[in-house]
């Protein structure tokens, strides 16, 4: 059979001037000025509006599935997009193809993707009061859209990422191991990258969202109450923060400036009743009855962070039974139970969660590694082909495709998944795996 081969040295010198050319040549025909809507002012810009509008497109339901999918919840999710576009009808950029949803994380999030694809946690929505915190939110990440603060992100990272792309390019190209280790659960094994903002900009999408609300018929107070929620959570738990924090910096004088800004409204906007609580807590009545499952969910997965699988099993085990029309905790439960050794419950527990959402990454993922470890080749093999389908290039994803091929003699099929996993993957049990392989099966040197 023809081995894989390497890259001889003169193939990767070549490779490195091809890339900085093709990369010189790119910056230099993207490179253009843009109008920002917001100051009117030119801005140098490396992403055209037609090309904001494909990455958004993109990008939408890969971070959807990165943030655990959908709430299951379609009347909030109609809820809130009607909130998102009734603001973003009022911005400075109202022309774009806006979408909202509620994503299923725990963490107290929301962010803004190019072209105006916006998205808000569960557990943030399940933390505010009134409809005015939640179009406060929506109002801020609307901002950064319409300010073009995103197209001023990816410009300075395209400069001053330049030489070390390179640099990346030419270890990859000379077959040189660069790279981190995935982890190989793919339920807690993907990382969602958001961009940062500088505080010029997290100050200006302030007084933007602020504003968009006031033209929406919003209390602007629902912002300063929003602002003040996340900073109590702060206290209380900070590592539910992590993600918010770590792309939109909260400071005391963010919270100061918002509090001082409120006096530019008017009193007939400053009211109680324009802060919409009653029609929020109609749309979350869902999400308020579940909300307790999910909170022993996060419980449990601290347990198996901590080594109490047992705990754990019992926590994921009473989540399903308060809610058992979610998916995501099925998933979990599934988990669990693979490592109690319960593998039958383990795969009807995984397969409940497909039946549920078929549409959920984590869901197809750990019932194909559960249907593999069952033995059920064919099952797994189309669990992972839905995985893959739903976030592409998972290492950990082709590496069970590649186990499953092994197992059912299909030798060539594997090795092309292990020599892909390779490609990712340079550390770890599951690089060693796929290496040796390789180098029994005569595909790599030893």
């Amino acid at each position: 059979m023809k081995r894989f081969s390497g890259t001889t040295k003169a193939e990767a010198t070549s490779g490195i001037r091809i890339g900085i050319a093709v990369l010189v040549f790119a910056l230099g025909g993207i490179a253009a000025c843009a109008t920002n809507p917001v100051t009117g002012t030119p801005q140098l810009s490396l992403m055209s509006e037609q090309q904001e509008l494909e990455a958004g497109t993109k990008l939408y339901p890969l971070y959807t599935q990165l943030s655990y999918g959908l709430f299951q919840d379609e009347a909030l999710q109609d809820y809130v997009n009607s909130i998102g576009q009734r603001l973003a009808a009022v911005s400075h950029r109202p022309n774009l193809p806006y979408a909202f949803n509620v994503v299923n994380s725990s963490d107290l999030n929301a962010y803004a993707l190019p072209g105006g694809k916006i998205s808000i946690t569960r557990g943030m929505v399940a933390r505010m009061e009134n409809e005015a915190q939640l179009a406060g939110v929506l109002g801020h990440e609307i901002g950064h859209v319409a300010a073009l603060h995103h197209l001023a992100t990816y410009t300075r990272q395209v400069f001053s990422g330049l030489l070390s792309a390179v640099g990346m390019a030419a270890l990859q190209t000379a077959a040189v191991p660069a790279g981190g280790l995935i982890r190989q659960v793919g339920l807690l094994g993907v990382n969602l990258t958001l961009a940062k903002y500088s505080r010029d900009q997290e100050r200006e999408a302030d007084k933007l969202g602020m504003d968009y609300m006031a033209r929406a018929g919003y209390n602007p107070a629902g912002f300063v109450q929003a602002m003040a929620l996340l900073m109590d959570e702060m206290d209380r738990q900070p590592s539910l923060l992590e993600s918010y924090f770590s792309s939109h910096p909260l400071t005391s004088e963010r919270v100061a400036d918002a509090n001082q800004r409120l006096s530019l409204y008017g009193p007939e906007l400053r009211t109680p009743e324009a802060l919409r609580e009653a029609s929020f807590r109609e749309a979350t009545a869902y999400l308020r009855q579940v909300q307790p499952a999910y909170a022993l969910m996060d419980q449990g997965k601290t347990a198996m962070k901590n080594g109490d699988s047992r705990q754990a099993l019992q926590l994921f085990q009473e989540a399903t039974v308060r809610a058992p029309r979610e998916a995501l905790i099925w998933v979990y439960r599934a988990a669990a139970e693979g490592e109690a050794g319960l593998e039958e419950q383990a795969l009807q527990s995984a397969e409940r969660a497909v039946s549920l959402y078929p549409d959920l990454f984590h869901g197809r993922y750990v019932a194909g590694v559960l249907a593999f470890e069952s033995e059920d080749y064919t099952r797994s093999l189309t669990h992972l082909k839905a995985a893959e389908r739903l976030i592409p290039g998972q290492p950990q994803v082709t590496f069970y495709q590649g186990r499953n091929f092994e197992a059912m003699g299909r030798r060539e099929d594997a090795a092309r998944a292990y020599y892909a996993v390779l490609k990712k993957v340079r550390k770890g049990p599951m690089a060693q795996y796929c290496y040796r392989r390789l180098v029994q099966w005569g595909y790599l040197r030893g």
